[in-house]
Parts: structure tokens; C-alpha cells; sequence
């Protein structure tokens, strides 16, 4: 086996390497010598012959994988052969195999481009030159190709980096800036080549040049990514917004790199700004509303006070004093929206239990006699629904209040209140009392109270029900708009 590879001989058990040959020899003799080295080194040659410029630029439209040219020809020589070769632009290693040679000669082939030069006496190097040739082409082909592929990353890099609105940057771990991009040369007014190899100090304000440092430190020091909202002066002299992202990484050759991309978001913080101090204008505006509504609705019922003091007769001091429960019982709502920061939704769960325990002790009712149940779920019901609900409720607790327990009879009231399914609100006012007249119709019924439960039930959009097995049962159930369905814990 050191004997064959000492002289260019493939092994026996190696299969032979195709290979596309063409030879510029005169001399068919000399030809076939060189194929007959080809083989025994190992290669399996289809090859042509040629003597003539005509017949070399022909077979050139077909490439081979490497030429063989004797150095003189009668039509042809080795020298206008390669600078044919290489006026074509073709990649091909050009090997002169020659009778005599001058070592001149062959080095200015050499220099010319020639892959290399052997003497016909002296074929057995042969092998191991194609070999050498072809591995060099090879090589030379995968260089390009990578060189390619890089130009084509760099393309596709800068591409898109000069055309992205956000700036980017990128800096080495002393603070020195190796790029930016177009936004960045754009709102910094100063070119790549200004800024590069600088740092921040010699580029900005003292104060401001320290805040960039020590934000770049962080995130070196801690090895992680940060985003952050700083403040960028400008070229004008006036200041932007920037939503910073800050990250280490590691170039081709290891060395830590730091990469800042900033995003200009002036125009979303003023926005959100403006935004913020209008849902901060509302809500005072709501809370203003309620406060005059709230006040307004107490004078109306000072006065239907004052006036049942001074009218005669019961009735009309009752009719009076129903009305300004009512209106008290609006003037509660507003009196709670009032007191929260989002003023369009009520808690009802907790007014529920306020009202109920103040129409108690409006009405003066013996606890120890008739007591009050209260079975109440987490309800916010908006305004439009909170005003009537509320007074569906002060309607029949009242009712039941008078009329369940009379002659000292005992008994409790129960007040529920439920959402099931999201959005379904049942409202349930109970009693064990003496219940309903016999006949008792709610659509025929005369009580003002009752008429006023009607129509409010509906304008929720609501059913009514009435039990009358024992004692009352009322259930008022609606369902409430999707934007009010969030509930308090």
C-alpha cells in the first residue's frame, strides 16, 4: 500500500473517481500516456481531444472538470489557451504536461494562472496533481459559495435594518458604538461613520450620556435583556420617548456585544395622557352629577316632608311620605355612586342591605316581632338598571312592611338576590304573613305601589311572579347588559 501511494497507484479495492477530462495535445501517443497515468492513479477519464482554437472553444461549451495542454501545438498553445479560459470566465484547472520546459516558463504559467506544470517524462506526479487541482477548485467554489452566502446575510441585515422605523444599535462591552442604523442616523442627525467607535459621552450631555451607561451596564453585568421607557434628547432640543430593549449577545468571534433597539412612543404617552385625563375629567364630572342629583332629590324630599307636616288627614301624610321614601331611595344610589372611582356602576348587593335596614327603621318595625333575612349575592348593576331595580325593591319591602303583620303577628321578611348564568338577576322579597287578599290580581290591583312594581319590571325588561301559598313571595327577574356583568368579590 506505501508503494502505490508513493507512486500515484490507487488501491485495488478504491473505486475509481469519474472525471471529465479535456486534453490539448497534437500527438494521440502523448494523449494516450497521460490517460493511462489517469487510470492507474485512480480515475475514470471520459475525455476529448483537441489541437486547434475552433476545437478548444467547442468542447469548452460542454465543460470538463479539468484540462491537460501540452505547452506548444502548431494551432494551439498553453498560454493563449488559459487566457481563453479565463476571458470566458470559466473555473477550470488548467495543468501544462509538456515534453521541455524551461523553469521560466513554468512559473510564468504559474503566475498566469496555471494550476501546475509537469514534464511528460515524468507522468507519476500526475495523479496527485489533479488531485491537488480539483481539492483547490473545490475549495475555491466553497469559499465563493460562503462569500455569497454572507453577502447575501449582510444584504438581508442591513436591509432590514435601515428599513425597520425602530432604532437599533450596537455596541461593544467599553461603550464603544460599532452601528446604527438609518432611524438612528435619521434622530441622532449624525451619520454611521460620526458615531462609530464613540461613546455616549462624546456624543451627548454629561447626564444623560451617565443614564445610557448605566442602563448598558445593567443588563452586561446581569447578562439579561431589559425594557425600559427613557427619555432621548433630540437634535433640537426637545425630548422623546423611548421604549428601550436592551440585550447581550456574542458575535462570530465571541466577544460580548450589546444591542439597543428603541421605539418612539412620544405620540402614544401623549395620547394615553390625553386619554387618562379625560377618563379622570369624566369621572369627576360623574361624581359632580351624582353629588347635585343626590342633593337635589333631598331637597325634594325635605320639602314632601314639609308639606305632609302641614296638609290634614292621614292619607295625605302617607301618600306624601311613601313618595319620599322614593325618592330617598334614588337619592342613595347617587349618594353611592358618588363615593366610587368608576361612577356608572353600583354595587347592589350592599345597597340591597342598607336600604332594606333603613326602611326598617324608617317604618319603625319591632325586630324582636318581624325579622329581617337577608340572602344577598355579588351584583354591580349600571345605573339605567340600579334606579328602578332599587325601587322595585322599596315598593315591596314597603308592602310587606305594612300590610304582612298586622295586629302584632310575627313573623320575617326575606330579601334575596341572585345571578345565575352570568346574567340572570333574580330579586326575591318574602314574607310569612298574612298574605294576599283572596282574588288578588296584580294587573287589576289598585295599589300604586303595585302599579309602579308593574311598570318598572317592565322597563327592565323583567317578569314578575307572585306566590301566595304562604304568606307573599315576590321575584323579580331580568337580566343584565353583558357590559355590566363583571360582579364585586
Amino acid at each position: 500500500m506505501r508503494e502505490r501511494e508513493e507512486n500515484n497507484i490507487a488501491p485495488a479495492d478504491v473505486a475509481p473517481v469519474p472525471i471529465r477530462v479535456l486534453i490539448l495535445e497534437d500527438c494521440p501517443d502523448d494523449a494516450a500516456l497521460i490517460l493511462h497515468e489517469l487510470e492507474r492513479s485512480g480515475f475514470a477519464a471520459e475525455w476529448r481531444r483537441a489541437d486547434t482554437t475552433a476545437g478548444y472553444l467547442g468542447e469548452l461549451e460542454s465543460p470538463p472538470d479539468i484540462i491537460l495542454s501540452d505547452y506548444h501545438m502548431p494551432q494551439l498553445d498553453a498560454p493563449a489557451a488559459l487566457e481563453m479560459l479565463q476571458r470566458l470566465n470559466l473555473d477550470i484547472p488548467f495543468i501544462v504536461v509538456s515534453g521541455a520546459i524551461g523553469e521560466d516558463t513554468a512559473v510564468a504559467m504559474m503566475r498566469q494562472g496555471a494550476s501546475d506544470y509537469l514534464l511528460k517524462d515524468r507522468l507519476k506526479r500526475l495523479g496527485s496533481s489533479v488531485r491537488r487541482a480539483l481539492a483547490n477548485k473545490a475549495l475555491r467554489e466553497e469559499t465563493q459559495h460562503v462569500g455569497r452566502a454572507l453577502h447575501a446575510s449582510d444584504t438581508r441585515f442591513y436591509s432590514f435594518m435601515n428599513n425597520t422605523p425602530a432604532l437599533a444599535i450596537i455596541k461593544d462591552d467599553a461603550g464603544r458604538i460599532l452601528y446604527i442604523n438609518r432611524a438612528c442616523e435619521q434622530a441622532w442627525q449624525m451619520t454611521l461613520s460620526q458615531c462609530e467607535g464613540k461613546l455616549d459621552a462624546e456624543l451627548w450631555p454629561r447626564d444623560y450620556a451617565g443614564r445610557l451607561r448605566a442602563s448598558d451596564l445593567a443588563v452586561l453585568l446581569e447578562n439579561k435583556p431589559s425594557r425600559i421607557l427613557e427619555d432621548q434628547s433630540a437634535p433640537d432640543g426637545s425630548t422623546r420617548q423611548m421604549l428601550s430593549f436592551r440585550f447581550p449577545f456574542t458575535d462570530a468571534r465571541g466577544e460580548v456585544l450589546l444591542g439597543v433597539v428603541s421605539i418612539d412612543i412620544t405620540e402614544q404617552v401623549r395620547t394615553e395622557k390625553a386619554l387618562a385625563d379625560a377618563v379622570t375629567a369624566k369621572a369627576a364630572l360623574l361624581k359632580e352629577v351624582h353629588h347635585r342629583v343626590k342633593n337635589n332629590l333631598q331637597v325634594v324630599s325635605s320639602l314632601l316632608s314639609m308639606q305632609a307636616e302641614r296638609l290634614p288627614g292621614d292619607a295625605w301624610n302617607r301618600a306624601l311620605s311613601e313618595t319620599q321614601r322614593r325618592v330617598e331611595a334614588m337619592a342613595m344610589i347617587h349618594e353611592r355612586l358618588q363615593s366610587l372611582d368608576h361612577s356608572d356602576r353600583l354595587d347592589f348587593r350592599e345597597y340591597v342591605a342598607a336600604l332594606a335596614r333603613e326602611l326598617f327603621y324608617a317604618y319603625g318595625v319591632d325586630t324582636s316581632r318581624v325579622s329581617l333575612q337577608l340572602d344577598l349575592g355579588a351584583l354591580e348593576l349600571p345605573l339605567h338598571q340600579a334606579v328602578p331595580c332599587g325601587l322595585v325593591l322599596n315598593e315591596l319591602l314597603t308592602n310587606s312592611v305594612k300590610h304582612a303583620f298586622p295586629e302584632g303577628r310575627s313573623g320575617r321578611i326575606l330579601v334575596a338576590l341572585h345571578c345565575e348564568d352570568g346574567d340572570r338577576v333574580t330579586l326575591l322579597v318574602a314574607d310569612d304573613g298574612a298574605g294576599m287578599p283572596d282574588g288578588f290580581d296584580l294587573k287589576e290591583s289598585r295599589s300604586l305601589g303595585l302599579k309602579i312594581v308593574d311598570i318598572l319590571a317592565r322597563q327592565l325588561g323583567g317578569t314578575l311572579h307572585v306566590e301566595k301559598e304562604i304568606g307573599t313571595s315576590f321575584a323579580l327577574v331580568f337580566r343584565k347588559p353583558a357590559e355590566a356583568q363583571a360582579t364585586v368579590a
